[in-house]
């Protein structure tokens, strides 16, 4: 039981891809299953694994080079160029994207900072205008004479 955890923790620690792990793995189904045939068998299934783990791990580099093969016997210089050009450009894109978000974040943060002062501004108006409003609120300058109860207006 310990060996098992051993393996699996090499396993899980080779990389960030299992793809590195396909020809381990493959190694261990093919020696697994070729051990009931015997000790001859056992290692060229083990072998056959491995190689089918290689080609399971390097199946985009084949389908690459199998596309380059292809225009090259065809003479398309265009389609060599276009393959050629497309990792650059998903990079670039890349790039662009997260400079775009960036911006964006930015404008954001912008827009709520310019958008402090308006709010700030209109309460402090409707406050003042109460204040002052108060302020003016005085008596008259004459006395008023009360109407007296007697006369009718």
């Amino acid at each position: 039981m310990i060996y098992t955890a051993i393996v699996l923790v090499l396993i899980c620690m080779t990389s960030c891809s299992l793809r590195s792990t396909y020809p381990l793995m493959g190694g261990l189904a093919g020696g697994a299953a070729g051990s009931i045939g015997g000790p001859l068998v056992g290692g060229l299934s083990a072998g056959a694994g491995v190689l089918a783990g290689e080609a399971l791990k390097n199946k985009d580099a084949l389908i690459e080079a199998e596309e380059t093969i292809e225009a090259l016997s065809h003479g398309d210089v265009s389609a060599l160029v276009a393959s050629g050009l497309a990792e650059h450009k998903t990079g670039f894109e890349a790039f662009t994207s997260y400079i775009k978000k960036i911006l964006i974040g930015a404008a954001i943060l912008l827009g709520g900072y310019l958008a402090i002062p308006i709010f700030v501004a209109k309460r402090t108006a409707r406050n003042c205008s109460k204040t002052e409003a108060e302020k003016h609120l005085t008596r008259a300058p004459f006395p008023v004479k009360p109407p007296s109860r007697n006369e009718k207006s």
